[in-house]
């Protein structure tokens, strides 16, 4: 044998003993190592889960006085609405004629859904225009898009009364 055999002969028996090293040692090592370290980020991830359920639990405190700072509480916006102009209407003096059905729409493009209120409410100008004022600034229902004022007479009665109709819209 050559000296130039007896090298390329111990250059790739050297690759080859690097190679069933790595296969048979070294890559399940490597397997393991990348599992453990898997496992150490789940168990991390368990460890800090009472921690972060502590923080979810004062955000949502504070969230909720933030709504009651808001005038808004519970679940239907439409009861909440409702709610608050019977409560505005036994201080004011006007009444709810008509509240319809919400209508929701949803913008296919953007997956955003906005909902609009119709009511009608009967009163004097005065009532009706703080009302509005009040929907607006001082309760977080929405925005406030389009308030009507219509002038109507009762025949019968031959009295004539001031109708509001207000449209209002929340995005979701």
């Amino acid at each position: 044998m050559t000296q130039r055999n007896k090298n390329i002969f111990l250059v790739s028996g050297l690759i080859a003993t690097l190679f069933f090293a790595y296969y048979f040692g070294f890559a399940k090592t490597f397997a393991v190592s990348s599992e453990v370290a898997k496992l150490e980020d789940k168990k991390q991830a368990y460890q800090s889960a009472p921690a972060q359920l502590a923080v979810l639990a004062n955000k949502e405190k504070q969230l909720d006085e933030i709504l009651k700072k808001n005038n808004v509480e519970g679940n239907s916006l439409q009861n909440n609405i409702l709610k608050t102009l019977n409560t505005l209407s036994n201080d004011s003096g006007f009444s709810i004629v008509a509240f319809e059905e919400p209508h929701a729409f949803t913008d296919e493009t953007t997956q955003k859904t906005t909902t609009t209120y119709n009511f009608t409410l009967q009163g004097d100008y005065k009532s009706l225009i703080n009302v509005v004022y009040a929907l607006e600034q001082k309760y977080s229902f929405g925005n406030v898009i389009q308030v009507k004022f219509e002038k109507k007479k009762n025949f019968r009665t031959r009295a004539t009364f001031l109708q509001c109709t207000v449209l209002l819209q929340r995005l979701n």
